[in-house]
């Protein structure tokens, strides 16, 4: 590897900052290219038109930011944000309401919001010698190799001034310049066709109003889930920097989105779940603005590593190669679990040089990201008209929903009954992308949770299995189920380990 001189990536977002910190372990030199100029304290950039929306990092993608960013945590926390220890979770959904008082010991990630996060991870990498940043440029296209196989650069034209062109060359090119990319445009530019890509048409839209605290709040963290089979929509409250709390409403499909209009929104907060708790802690709060909102017709998945002329040199990233629904908070962790999957193929890439290195990073890439795509697409399409579309199967949709519908009630039965938050536990622990699917979806939870009296969600979910032998359960599962064929290094199973206590 001793040819890795130079790599280039498109967009200065997390997923860029994230991505030039991992390159900068096995590159000369890292230049990140952004549209926009940066801000002079940690304020919102109008290229990142979802950032004023809060943003929660899952523990998995917090563990591996503070590898490449040591005690960023202690950082934002430093500057106002909220520290998750003794951080109390209230989660309501139709089958009641569940408070789990976060253990000290637990994993800690600040609550802030995403122009602080952008600004410490900015600042940081900022001071690096072989990191390098143009700003008020526009990346315009890819340099291709006269046999058309390799990329080496790409074009540049600066957005104000002059509007001067360059050529930039490089030995690797990343993009990680979100849902606006151009990366298509430019592929097909070179005489390169791409797949037909993976498309959710999820109509979704939320609404975010920020609140300053004018009394004393606890340090709460409010989920109120949404119910689409009654029309509910979802809800979280949440704390950020500097005494601010942000609320959001959130439903998909295309109906009635949460609201803009103050009046409007302080009713819709009266249909939530847990309206009581909100509206209550509303009483010690004061409203800064109007409510905001965010619309998203359509979440894209790109299927590049089907391509077989995919070039050398390139690869992509972030919202640029699978863009989620924001509501479940997994965009960060997944472009961090992206670019450390690149780390990771990098130093394999020193030892042994492979083929279609490229290529390959992507395959594995998608693996890693299966599960982040198939939990937010099943749980979305359980609003009415979000629709799977694109020649891919999206396997077991409804199983999943009825999988996911029972041990949801039987999460919130024990908790509540037996004061046992194990199984809600694991539900997050999953749903934050570090326990394995196979642990969730596996016989011997189905086995148990399958004994429910014979309630309704019992009774869907065994129609949808269709089996009756418990001997039968696991290849039942295994034939309804994608595979999850995922890579866990020593951290996760070490963050896993130090979670127990809270699982137990």
């Amino acid at each position: 590897m001793s040819d890795m001189k130079k790599a280039i990536v498109i967009g200065a977002g997390i997923a860029g900052l994230i991505t030039a910190r991992m390159l900068a372990d096995y590159y000369d030199e890292v230049c990140v290219i952004e549209r926009d100029e940066f801000p002079l304290n940690p304020d919102n950039r109008q290229g990142v038109p979802q950032s004023f929306h809060p943003h929660r990092v899952q523990p998995r993608g917090a563990l591996i930011m503070e590898h490449y960013f040591p005690r960023y945590n202690d950082e934002l926390i430093q500057m106002g944000a909220i520290s998750s220890h003794d951080e109390q979770f209230l989660i309501a959904n139709r089958y009641g309401t569940l408070v789990n008082k976060e253990d000290s010991s637990s994993f800690e990630i600040a609550s802030c919001s995403r122009a602080l996060l952008e600004w410490v991870l900015r600042k940081r990498i900022q001071n690096m010698s072989q990191i390098s940043f143009l700003t008020n440029k526009e990346v315009t296209g890819l340099i291709v190799s006269e046999d058309q196989r390799a990329i080496t650069g790409v074009y540049t034209k600066e957005r104000s001034g002059e509007k001067k062109e360059e050529r930039i060359p490089a030995n690797m090119v990343i993009d990680a310049s979100g849902r606006s990319s151009k990366i298509i445009r430019w592929l097909n530019k070179i005489g390169l066709t791409v797949p037909e890509p993976e498309v959710l048409k999820v109509s979704l839209g939320y609404s975010t109003r920020y609140y300053k605290i004018k009394g004393s709040i606890p340090n709460e963290w409010v989920m109120s889930d949404s119910d689409p089979e009654r029309g509910i929509r979802a809800g979280i409250f949440t704390r950020i920097e500097d005494d601010i709390v942000g609320l959001i409403l959130f439903n998909a499909g295309g109906d009635e989105y949460s609201s803009t209009q103050p009046e409007e929104f302080q009713e819709q907060i009266k249909h939530l779940f847990a309206a009581d708790k909100i509206v209550g802690l509303m009483e010690q709060l004061e409203p800064l603005q109007g409510p905001r909102g965010y619309r998203i017709s359509e979440s894209v998945r790109q299927h590049f590593e089907l391509m077989e002329n995919w070039p050398s040199g390139l690869l992509v990233l972030g919202d640029a190669l699978c863009g989620f629904d924001p509501i479940h908070g997994q965009g960060i962790t997944v472009a961090a679990i992206e670019a450390e999957t690149i780390g990771k193929c990098l130093e394999e890439q020193r030892i042994q040089h492979e083929p279609q290195f490229e290529r390959k990073v992507l395959q594995r890439m998608q693996q890693a990201i299966e599960p982040a795509w198939w939990l937010s697409s099943v749980a979305d399409m359980r609003w009415k008209r979000v629709e799977h579309g694109g020649p891919y199967e999206l396997k077991g949709v409804t199983f999943g929903q009825k999988y996911i519908n029972l041990f949801t009630k039987k999460a919130m039965e024990k908790a509540d009954q037996e004061k046992d938050n194990y199984l809600f536990s694991m539900q997050f622990l999953m749903n934050a992308l570090i326990l394995p699917p196979s642990e969730y979806f596996n016989c011997d939870v189905l086995n148990m949770i399958l004994d429910d009296n014979g309630s309704e969600e019992e009774m869907e979910l065994r129609a949808e299995l269709g089996v009756h032998d418990s001997d039968l359960f696991q290849q039942r599962l295994d034939e309804i189920l994608p595979s999850f064929e995922l890579e866990y290094d020593e951290q996760i199973k070490q963050l896993l380990e130090s979670l127990q206590p809270a699982m137990s």
